[in-house]
């Protein structure tokens, strides 16, 4: 974070604001320059991805979920589906179709822990501070 914006935003929470302003702020200025936490976990057919906390590295900006579908049988009634959670260094939103038909579908975020199974930071976020919302 630039100096300039750190002292602007120290002035603010010093000098006055709204309550609700104080508490942004001091939240940003504590969570800012820390590293990015996402969650992590894979999944087989069948199995649920129990996500562990994983802190990211250096350069790693984003937070993914990934889910792989393949049709498995000549009646494609069966599908074999993968699903991911790690962080990453770059990260593509989208659909992409696999030569043999499946798919990969990537969700992307930038927050902590934002690529959990709902956006449970907002609901925890509205919890703590139900007048900001």
């Amino acid at each position: 974070m630039d100096l300039r914006v750190s002292v602007v935003l120290l002035f603010i929470f010093l000098t006055g604001g709204t309550k609700h302003c104080k508490y942004l702020i001091m939240y940003y200025l504590v969570h800012k320059g820390r590293s990015l936490n996402c969650y992590m976990c894979s999944s087989a057919q069948g199995r649920t991805c129990e996500a562990k906390v994983q802190i990211c590295g250096d350069g790693f900006s984003k937070c993914q979920s990934q889910t792989i579908e393949q049709s498995i049988g000549k009646s494609s009634s069966t599908k074999l589906s993968i699903k991911t959670k790690q962080c990453a260094l770059r990260c593509e939103a989208g659909t992409q179709q696999l030569p043999t038909g499946g798919t990969v579908t990537t969700h992307c975020c930038d927050t902590d822990l934002c690529n959990a199974a709902g956006n449970v930071l907002y609901i925890i976020m509205c919890l703590i501070f139900p007048t900001v919302t």
